[in-house]
């Protein structure tokens, strides 16, 4: 899969570089530091795929040449501790091919740096990492002062900002993933770290990716490490790089498993409830079914139950039965006032004569 790596260092007398050597190594040829007096051949590598100096349109002639080029840079410096060139590294995309690849550093070199004024000697390597698999890069040296003229003026101090520096690394993504796009490849680098990418993903809810960005990173294997593994010699840092590529290997394993068995489990639990929805739904119609032709019956005893209750309500809200003569005195009452207190004269008459006859006796 495609790899991030993107470093930006200086090559520095302070640390007993010469540009010249830099430059022999990494473009594979043989250039002589006139002011050493010292030759350094490297015409024997093999793993060199392309070199190129590539210059803003006002380079002289002269600073084309790799060997003058570099010789001229050592000139400029009258320091014992002089900075003498920018080298950037990064890692080619394996997905792809030798044109692409060379189309992708020209195109990210020609945008970020020699639109800037400075001149870049690039060279690419097939190369290989520690696990033995191919892994293309790219080195680009750059020049660190103006062109004035036929010849080099002051440093370019803003060439030396750190947000500068943070552009460069965050815009080789953008080309490369660009370039795998037009590739037709799924792949993606991302400049930021694990632990930054991790987070970017919890915040927009993409657990999926949070996990997968929890893999242990991996540490970068010195070159004469590198070297010594070609060869067959086993390294402790090789072995380390072996270890965290197996763990990480083991935890996509261990999570895909665990992915599959959810899905199982929730590919079973939706296959219970469409049983059980067809269960019952089964029940309802064995139900309809036994009703069957007692539908209507069902109907029109509901309806005369319904009726009694409320039969049953209004009884309950009458008053107690009468006898006749309060019935007839009632309707008699209805009639009139009169009507009714004479009747009611009549019957306490005849109680008095009631009474009458009970003395006689």
């Amino acid at each position: 899969m495609a790899i991030y790596h993107c470093s930006v260092k200086v090559i520095s007398r302070a640390t007993g570089r010469s540009a010249v050597a830099a430059a022999a190594y990494r473009s594979g040829e043989r250039l002589t530091d006139e002011r050493l007096g010292k030759c350094h051949d490297y015409t024997r590598k093999s793993d060199i795929e392309h070199r190129e100096i590539m210059a803003p349109d006002r380079t002289p002639d002269w600073m084309l040449d790799r060997s003058r080029l570099w010789n001229g840079v050592e000139a400029a410096e009258k320091r014992k501790d002089a900075q003498l060139a920018r080298e950037v590294e990064i890692s080619l995309p394996r997905e792809l091919g030798a044109e692409d690849r060379r189309a992708l550093v020209e195109g990210y070199v020609r945008e970020h740096f020699v639109s800037q004024g400075m001149i870049a000697d690039v060279s690419l390597h097939r190369g290989h990492s520690a696990d033995g698999q191919e892994q293309p890069h790219a080195h680009v040296m750059l020049t660190m002062r103006d062109l004035t003229g036929e010849g080099f003026g002051k440093k370019n101090r803003d060439w030396n900002a750190s947000e500068r520096l943070e552009g460069w690394r965050a815009a080789w993504a953008d080309h490369a993933n660009r370039a795998l796009e037009r590739a037709g490849h799924d792949e993606r680098i991302d400049h930021r770290s694990l632990k930054d990418q991790r987070e970017a993903a919890r915040e927009r809810g993409d657990a999926e990716r949070e996990e997968d960005l929890g893999r242990e990173p991996l540490g970068k294997v010195p070159l004469s490490a590198v070297a010594m593994e070609r060869k067959g010699i086993i390294t402790e840092r090789g072995d380390e790089q072996r270890g965290v590529q197996a763990r990480n290997r083991e935890r996509r394993e261990l999570t895909q498993q665990l992915r599959d068995l959810s899905a199982r489990i929730a590919e079973t639990m939706r296959g219970i409830g469409d049983k059980a929805k067809d269960v019952a739904q089964g029940l309802r119609d064995r139900l309809s079914a036994a009703w069957g032709s007692q539908a209507e019956d069902r109907g029109a005893a509901e309806r005369i139950a319904e009726a009694t209750a409320q039969r049953g309500e209004r009884n309950r809200d009458a008053p107690e039965p009468r006898s006749a003569a309060e019935r007839i005195a009632s309707r008699i009452g209805d009639k009139g006032g009169s009507d009714h207190d004479q009747a009611e004269r009549d019957r306490e008459r005849t109680r008095d004569k009631d009474r009458d006859r009970g003395r006689e006796r």
